[in-house]
This record gives structure tokens, sequence and C-alpha cells, in this order.
């Protein structure tokens, strides 16, 4: 798959998760009331931080067999640029964890997992031009 194409894909899973979460997300007093839906949407964000990182590290020479672990994700980032290490942590906390495992779906917290993704995605699509 050619690298924008990759990136689309990354673009894609962000933005279908905040579909879900505005389709099947009901709202109350400031949290998302579903968890399975919350749940839902911190994966399918998070997978797309991951499709846009992979690219980057494949880029980078980082060509690993078997599935990648945080911590690779963590010391790639480190040694490339630490603002958006602190992005990905946040990012990997909210979406992964929080939301994607426990289904807690305070508004604003899921907003800003969101953002870091975004941001995210953005930064490894200048980084690739």
């Amino acid at each position: 798959m050619k690298v924008k194409a990759l990136l689309d894909n990354a673009v894609r899973h962000l933005e279908n998760a905040q579909q879900i979460l505005k389709k099947q997300g009901k709202k109350e007093d400031g949290f998302y009331t579903d968890a399975k839906y919350v749940a839902i949407a911190g994966h399918v964000a998070y997978r797309g931080i991951l499709i846009a990182l992979n690219e980057l590290m494949k880029q980078h020479g980082i060509k690993k067999s078997t599935r990648k672990h945080v911590d690779d994700y963590q010391d790639f980032l480190a040694k490339l640029d630490r603002k958006i290490l602190n992005h990905f942590n946040i990012a990997y906390e909210i979406l992964h964890l929080v939301m994607g495992y426990d289904g807690v779906g305070d508004f604003k917290t899921v907003q800003r997992g969101l953002e870091c993704a975004d941001i995210i995605i953005n930064w490894v699509e200048k980084k690739l031009k």
C-alpha cells in the first residue's frame, strides 16, 4: 500500500471513531453513556495512530516481524520528537486504556484523546513528505 493510502487509512480510522461517538455515543451530563461504543471508538482511533506510526517506522528502517509493543513506539518517538511522544502517551492512555478497555467516556477526556490522535497523524504526514 502506498504512503498516501496508508495515511488516508489512518485519517479514516480517526474519522470513523468520531462518527461512532457522534451516532452511537449518547451523552448525558458530560459523559458518553454507552461504554461499548466508547471502547470501540477508542480502539479505532488508536489503531489509526498505529497505522501512521508503523509507516513512519518502516521509512526509518524499523521493520519488526512481530507485533510491536507500546514501548517500541515510545522508544522510537523519544528519539525523534519528545513533544509528539507526550501526545502519544496521552493518546495511548486515553484512547487505548481508558476508553478502549475501561469504556470510560468523559466527554472532555475523549476529545483530548482524539485531538492527540489528530496531532500525531498530521505530524507523521508531514514527516513522510
